[in-house]
């Protein structure tokens, strides 16, 4: 039977350690396996020492990868290499359906908050973040009906 599809960003960091520490400590990710610089598998790392890491939460992935490895590994990226950290400046915003965004605003430095927690019309409850890489994320729970 072929594995189910899904969809995995792997999102450019400048900084694993700072990175892994905002999805682990603020959004309850759980690091599922990370990558040295030499390709070796780092079961436990804070991320001072890894290039790559794989975080899980209820069934969906992320990924992370430090803008040097990306750039090693794909030329496309050598362009963008020594940008990898431009805050303000986010390529995209990844959707993360089933937080809570009230308990999570509970958790996340002041300073990560770009709006919200408010109700959409459409029924969902956000909260808008930037992570440490200027990353946008959407936290979003149903709370009420969706449009007809």
């Amino acid at each position: 039977m072929p594995e189910a599809a899904m969809i995995v960003p792997n999102l450019r960091v400048a900084d694993m350690a700072r990175a892994l520490a905002f999805y682990q400590d603020f959004l309850g990710l759980t690091l599922s396996f990370a990558v040295a610089a030499d390709r070796s598998m780092l079961a436990e790392t804070d991320g001072s020492d890894a290039v790559f890491a794989t975080l899980d939460w209820n069934g969906a992935r992320l990924m992370l990868q430090t803008a040097e490895s990306l750039a090693a590994e794909l030329s496309v990226f050598a362009l963008v290499a020594d940008n990898a950290a431009a805050p303000g400046s986010p390529d995209a915003a990844i959707y993360f359906q089933g937080f809570d965004p009230d308990a999570v605003l509970q958790r996340v430095p002041p300073e990560a908050v770009v709006t919200g927690p408010v109700t959409q019309w459409y029924g969902m409850r956000e909260l808008y973040l930037r992570d440490p890489d200027g990353h946008i994320l959407c936290l979003g729970i149903a709370d009420g009906p969706a449009p007809g």
